[in-house]
This record gives structure tokens, C-alpha cells and sequence, in this order.
């Protein structure tokens, strides 16, 4: 995990990379399953990992990606990630229209796979290239905009 920058020393990008180390353990819970043929445990885990992965993009398009995207710099960088969610999300969804088919366990394992890999190298872009450029670029103003809007996302019902 990457330290070098100082990234964890600001409070919302600590956040999101404390939400990417959640993420990376939760698919190695996944992955163990996978190769120890335990399909049920795969699926809870991929459950779980889900549960945090929703609201984590929610933050990042949300609070994050906008102020970014004024960078003229870090434009084209922050679409191409939304677009990395949006594939991901796409992936998800493919794999809930397998459930019921014929060879659905191995399509599944497989298409979770291929997501899983995706993930691990969207969050590196970020962990690596958008969260040091943004720590370089937004101000304090951007920050507390961007607690804010996580601190009244929190309180929100469901």
C-alpha cells in the first residue's frame, strides 16, 4: 500500500484507501473461496465486498470526482475511472443474469475473477495517481466540501 506520498495523512483520502485495503482483503476472502471450490463462501464474500464497494464509488463520484474533474489535468483521468466504476457495475450485473443458467458456478467464478482483476488495477490508478494528484491539487475549501458531503451522506436513511 502505497504510504510514500502522504496521502493517508489527509482524513478523506485516508478514508478511501482505508475502504481499498477493505476492499483487497475481501477479495482475497473471495479468491481463497474460488480455489477451494467453495461457491457459497465466494458468493458471501463477493456479497460483502459489494456492501462496501457501493457506497465507496458513491463517494468518490460524488465528492471526489467532480472537484477533479475542474482540474483541466486530471479531467480525461477522472472519466476514465468513472468509467472503470461503470464497467465494473456492468460486470456485476452480468454475473446476476448468470444465476439459474446451465455451467453457472464456473461462468460465475470466472466473470468474478475478471472483476476482481479490473478492481485491483482501477484501485491502483487511484491509490497511486488520482489520490496523490489530488492531494496536490484541491484545497482546503475542496476538502471540508468533500467531509461534508460524507459526513451528510452518513446520516441519510436507506
Amino acid at each position: 500500500m502505497c504510504d510514500h506520498c502522504g496521502c493517508r495523512d489527509l482524513t478523506p483520502v485516508r478514508r478511501l484507501m482505508d475502504e481499498h485495503d477493505r476492499l483487497r482483503e475481501l477479495s482475497d476472502v473471495v479468491r481463497r473461496a474460488l480455489a477451494a471450490d467453495d461457491l457459497p463462501r465466494a458468493q458471501t464474500g463477493f456479497r460483502m465486498l459489494l456492501e462496501v464497494l457501493g457506497p465507496h464509488v458513491a463517494k468518490e463520484e460524488k465528492a471526489l470526482f467532480p472537484r477533479l474533474a475542474e482540474v483541466a489535468e486530471l479531467a480525461d483521468h477522472v472519466a476514465v475511472l468513472e468509467g472503470e466504476h461503470a464497467d465494473l457495475f456492468d460486470a456485476v450485473d452480468r454475473l446476476d443474469d448468470l444465476a439459474g443458467g446451465s455451467g453457472f458456478a464456473e461462468q460465475w467464478a470466472d466473470g468474478v475473477q475478471r472483476a476482481l482483476h479490473e478492481l485491483d488495477e482501477h484501485m491502483f490508478k487511484e491509490d497511486f495517481g488520482l489520490f496523490p494528484a489530488a492531494l496536490a491539487t484541491l484545497d482546503g475549501a475542496d476538502w471540508d466540501a468533500i467531509d461534508a458531503w460524507e459526513g451528510a451522506a452518513r446520516v441519510m436513511p436507506t
